[in-house]
Formats: structure tokens, C-alpha cells, sequence
């Protein structure tokens, strides 16, 4: 369970979930985002449903291959959660769906788009 998000020198905290099943990518992630905010982690899609009803966050990081529930469907849920948190889509396979993620969402391949995701972190915590 995440803490309310605080202000700290002057930009707010983030509240994230990292939505990600490889362990590797899923440790670096955790390390990025961390820096920013306090993170919850889900390495399926079921568990990423269960966090966002139980959770309010201010962005979401997806992948889309997953276990048990894929990452379109859990993209899908989070368009109709209000308040509507910011959502990155971190795959390989983005691309190809982008038409389904709601308005605003920032894609992102994977792996290079690794680097990207601590300047989209700062670009969102400075807007909230």
C-alpha cells in the first residue's frame, strides 16, 4: 500500500505501479522510478487490476505481454478509473496498439526506451 504522495523541494512524490514481469526490467525499473515516488509492483496482469482497485496512483508503467490478464485489458481498466492516473506503456510491442491506450499515454519501446523513462517521470511529477 502506497502513502499519500508528499511534496518534496518543491515537486510532489509520485504514486506508481509498475506493471512488469521480467525481473530484470523490473529491478530497473523499481531503481528509475524510486527516485520519484513510491512505487508498488505487479508481475501480472490480475495483480495490477487488484492494486488499482484498492490504490489511487498517479501513473501506471505497462507492459503488455503478461500473465494472467494481458496489458491491453489492464490499459483498458485504467481508462475507466477516475481519477484516471498518467500511464506509460513499456514494450516491445506498444507500437502496434497504440490506438488503444487512452489519450495521453506515452509509449515507449522496449529496450530502448529505458533512458526516456526518468525524463517522463520528471516531465509528470512536475505537472501534478
Amino acid at each position: 500500500m502506497l502513502y499519500p504522495s508528499v511534496r518534496r523541494h518543491g515537486v510532489r512524490k509520485l504514486s506508481v505501479l509498475v506493471v512488469e514481469d521480467d525481473e530484470d526490467v523490473k529491478k530497473l525499473l523499481v531503481a528509475i522510478v524510486s527516485k520519484h515516488g513510491n512505487v508498488d509492483v505487479a508481475s501480472d496482469g490480475q495483480k495490477a487490476l487488484d492494486f488499482l482497485e484498492s490504490s489511487t496512483y498517479d501513473l501506471v508503467i505497462l507492459d503488455l505481454m503478461l500473465p494472467k490478464i494481458n496489458g491491453l485489458d489492464v490499459a483498458k481498466a485504467i481508462a475507466s478509473l477516475q481519477p484516471q492516473p498518467k500511464l506509460i506503456v513499456f514494450s516491445a510491442l506498444s507500437r502496434y496498439f497504440s490506438d488503444r491506450f487512452p489519450s495521453g499515454t506515452i509509449i515507449l519501446q522496449k529496450p530502448q526506451g529505458i533512458d526516456e523513462i526518468d525524463k517522463a517521470l520528471t516531465s509528470i511529477a512536475s505537472t501534478m
